[in-house]
């Protein structure tokens, strides 16, 4: 492939380093001579302090290493938002295992799934879901026990954190030796993305690529120095794991919820002081619309970040006005390029509006003609493709969906269509994959239609993504029902939302059909079911 209109990211600062994950936090927790906790608590007050976390962290690691845990084991870490959340991730990187988050969300089937996809050997979750993992330990071979994060009780399904450190090791640590890796091979992280389209898939994150992530949200070209962010992302979602990681490492204080709360954000935004936000475009709407804000002091706040899904121009500038800021910094990536590989606006330039900003370090971008597969120049429209040090290594287990994602000369094909212009700005204009953003979660439509086919009184199903304000897009779907069955919309729904977690319930509506249109191999046009969603809004 021609290298012609090839758009490089940032000259890098520095070279990534060659130490593994495990090792390059370690040191950064050992260094630590601030005296800001590392983790607070919004709700509760609760905090960690980085003597505590690297205690912890140390203290875990040994005690998987006594029961025989290291570079060929991976851990799964699944609840809310909490305080130990980062304790069993920080420590399997420690000794080299493979680390994998789940929402705790999923329903028994969803998690059967997808732990057959990673195939962890040892869980950490909250204590509310134990129940529900050890159903799924139940029907699998490769879990071997149950670690409850929150809990001081060690039960005959799940032992507590403090249980599991305590029989395994004779005294707590502060001190170990990190297992180093092969950084380019060795996998960090298995996150979960559907691809371009299908069911979830196991994206196999390296250490080198969380590496050089780190260096990109440390550049002090790209991001401010002394930040204080509040996170209600979810932890267990990439977006909210790895920009906390980043903060852990950088020594920076991570304020965070255990859920939204519109008055608890609020205050805690105001007492915390918070600098930076990280938002979803909901919780963008949110803040330029809801009357609470104006009755708190947000006058700290001097930076946003949205990322997770398209946001709408004319809310980004309701936003700015009420929250006093210049511009809302946007980014664009995906699960399987680590995080954000463009990002806009620097300490100096003012972000460009629409764009998600330019190549980040470590990093080059181009624009892939559909038609042609040839590479465009500057304002041409065509498939975004990915390479460098933040791209996968590829799917977990699936050798044939990893294949479809590169080219042959290995550049990350996105699904995603955009262009850039003569300044090196970019983009985003449409999507060529099948997925629905739901408040930044993707939302397979072929896993909803799976569900719905079995249906007794449903023959066939095809699922669309339709726009909204607040979620950026609900799934909708039409439904074919047998002949003589007096189904309803609201029965589709729940049947829906009874087997699948909140983010895939048909919020969006159902339309009952005579036929799905597909391709002559049996595929959904979904191009198709929106022109009759387009035909049918019409005429309302």
């Amino acid at each position: 492939m021609s290298e012609e209109f090839v758009v490089e990211g940032l000259s890098p600062l520095q070279p990534v380093k060659e130490i593994s994950l495990g090792q390059n936090i370690y040191q950064s927790l050992l260094s630590y001579k601030g005296k800001h906790p590392a983790l607070i608590n919004g709700t509760t007050g609760e905090h960690m302090t980085y003597a505590e976390l690297l205690t912890r962290t140390c203290s875990l690691a040994e005690a998987m290493r006594t029961c025989g845990y290291g570079t060929d084991t991976t851990v799964l870490v699944s609840s809310k938002n909490h305080l130990q959340f980062f304790v069993p991730v920080i420590a399997s990187l420690y000794i080299g295992a493979r680390v994998t988050t789940m929402n705790p969300a999923y329903t028994k089937s969803e998690l059967v799934h997808v732990v057959k996809i990673s195939e962890p050997n040892i869980v950490f979750c909250s204590e509310d879901i134990v129940e529900k993992y050890a159903k799924v330990k139940e029907k699998v071979d490769f879990i071997e026990r149950i670690v409850a994060i929150d809990s001081s009780v060690s039960t005959s399904e799940a032992v507590s954190l403090d249980d599991f450190i305590g029989r395994n090791i004779r005294k707590n640590v502060s001190r170990i030796l990190t297992t180093p890796v092969d950084t380019r091979e060795h996998v960090a992280f298995i996150l979960y993305s559907s691809g371009t389209t299908g069911l979830p898939k196991g994206v196999m994150l390296t250490h080198r690529n969380i590496n050089a992530m780190f260096l990109i949200l440390q550049d002090p070209r790209l991001h401010k120095k002394d930040v204080r962010a509040l996170c209600v992302l979810p932890f267990f979602h990439g977006y909210g794991l790895l920009t906390t990681l980043t903060a852990i490492n950088k020594q920076a204080l991570t304020v965070f919820l255990n859920e939204f709360n519109p008055r608890v954000y609020l205050q805690s935004l105001q007492d915390y002081k918070i600098t930076r936000l990280y938002l979803a475009p909901s919780l963008l709407v949110f803040l330029a619309k809801s009357p609470l804000v104006l009755e708190y002091d947000l006058s700290s706040v001097n930076e946003a970040f949205c990322g997770a899904a398209p946001l709408k121009k004319s809310m980004e500038e309701e936003f700015k006005r009420r929250c006093n800021l210049e511009s809302i910094r946007q980014a664009y990536g995906l699960t399987e390029s680590t995080l954000a590989v463009t990002i806009s606006g620097t300490e100096t330039v003012k972000p460009k509006p629409g764009s998600s900003g330019k190549v980040a370090p470590y990093n080059r971008v181009a624009i892939r003609d559909l038609e042609t597969g040839k590479f465009l120049g500057p304002n041409k429209e065509g498939e975004i493709c990915i390479k460098g040090d933040m791209v996968m290594k590829g799917y977990c287990g699936n050798p044939e969906a990893t294949k479809n994602t590169f080219t042959e000369d290995g550049w990350l094909l996105t699904g995603d269509v955009g262009y850039y212009d003569e300044d090196g700005d970019f983009f985003i204009t449409d999507r060529l994959k099948e997925l629905i953003k739901y408040k930044g979660f993707q939302v397979a439509p072929a896993e909803l239609e799976a569900i719905l086919l079995t249906h007794p009184e449903i023959t066939d199903s095809g699922v669309i993504g339709v726009p909204h304000e607040i979620a950026g897009e609900v799934p909708f779907a039409f439904v074919v029902k047998t002949e003589k069955s007096n189904l309803s919309e609201k029965d589709v729904q729940e049947f829906v939302k009874e087997r699948l977690s909140p983010q895939k319930w048909i919020r969006g509506g159902v339309r009952f059909v005579k036929t799905i249109p597909k391709n002559p191999t049996g595929k959904v046009l979904r191009r198709e079911l929106r022109k009759i969603m387009k035909q049918y809004q019409s005429k309302l």
